[in-house]
């Protein structure tokens, strides 16, 4: 495997899986660092939930696995928010929920192209305004430095643009040198908040990017297997390489990434990881939706049934 360094991490492999809304449990995560994903996401938790306790939100950090390597990917709408969030984060895990002290990373989610997070000035419709995006890369440098969670990288997320034309006047160079200052990644979904994953994807980007900064940066966006992620790291620089639907069409496309086996899984092994999946999330009361989501998607890795129609965006 092709290790990578992440602020104090030493991560497996520099393949990481993305965090994806409905799919990104502990059991899929589980799976997926077994198979050499180099790090993994929880699905991206609203840090204004976190500063209320909500009981849904905070369901969602399911970091009950210290053994499979996590960070939990935070949407905050300004410094303010984000750095209430981390002290109550910090405040639960010394008290009610012990397992977020299993938290080894920070993201920051600059990428998510829901209309609600952009109505409220949030997420993308964040680029152009580079100090507000400074004050929260500062704000979660300071806090990193004074956390008792064992917090290893922090970083943040982002697309190219809430649309064409910020796309076209290079919005994103803009944050490379903040990011440098404060983060230690930039993870970059080569697309603007306008694009869905089905269009075309702007690699050239990443390396507009990579060749200014002075940090790691992870390229995302139309990798399905290896000879796309080859192509990703020769052509634009970038360090690691963040996978979200080859994922989910199998799990076992980490082992291809990192030379230990085929991406196709046989059947007793989908079998067996189904298994240990479902044992899990009874273990830990997983969301009956993402068990719904999975139990699907294994019957299809297996060629059962009609294929999967997700209830997220992430196979759009």
């Amino acid at each position: 495997m092709d290790p990578l360094a992440l602020g104090t991490l030493s991560l497996q492999s520099k393949y990481i899986l993305s965090p994806m809304e409905e799919v990104s449990d502990v059991g899929f995560r589980r799976l997926c660092y077994a198979q050499g994903a180099g790090l993994t996401w929880t699905e991206m938790i609203r840090a204004s939930g976190i500063v209320r306790k909500n009981k849904a939100t905070l369901d969602l950090i399911d970091t009950h696995d210290p053994d499979t390597l996590t960070g939990i990917q935070l949407f905050a709408v300004n410094e303010r928010e984000l750095a209430v969030a981390l002290y109550r984060l910090e405040q639960l895990a010394h008290s009610s929920h012990r397992h977020f002290m299993n938290i080894r990373a920070i993201d920051l989610n600059f990428g998510c192209p829901s209309p609600d997070v952009i109505r409220i000035g949030a997420g993308p419709a964040l680029l152009k305004r580079t100090s507000k995006m400074e004050a929260m890369f500062d704000k979660l440098a300071h806090w990193r430095k004074t956390t008792k969670l064992p917090i290893g990288a922090i970083g943040a997320k982002i697309r190219l643009g809430l649309n064409q034309q910020e796309q076209d006047h290079k919005v994103y160079l803009r944050l490379v040198e903040p990011a440098s200052r404060h983060l230690d990644y930039l993870a970059v979904h080569a697309r603007h908040a306008k694009q869905r994953s089905r269009d075309p994807v702007s690699w050239g980007a990443i390396g507009e990017i990579k060749a200014i900064a002075r940090i790691p940066v992870i390229g995302n966006g139309d990798v399905a297997g290896e000879d796309d992620a080859q192509r990703m790291l020769a052509q634009t620089g970038c360090e690691g390489v963040m996978l979200a639907r080859a994922a989910i069409r199998s799990p076992w496309v980490f082992r291809e990434l990192t030379g230990t086996g085929p991406a196709l899984a046989t059947p007793d092994e989908i079998d067996a990881a189904e298994r240990e999946y479902l044992a899990i999330a009874q273990r830990f009361s997983t969301k009956p939706k993402y068990v719904a989501f999975h139990r699907e998607n294994f019957a299809r890795m297996r060629g059962a049934g009609a294929p999967v129609v997700p209830r997220n965006s992430n196979l759009a």
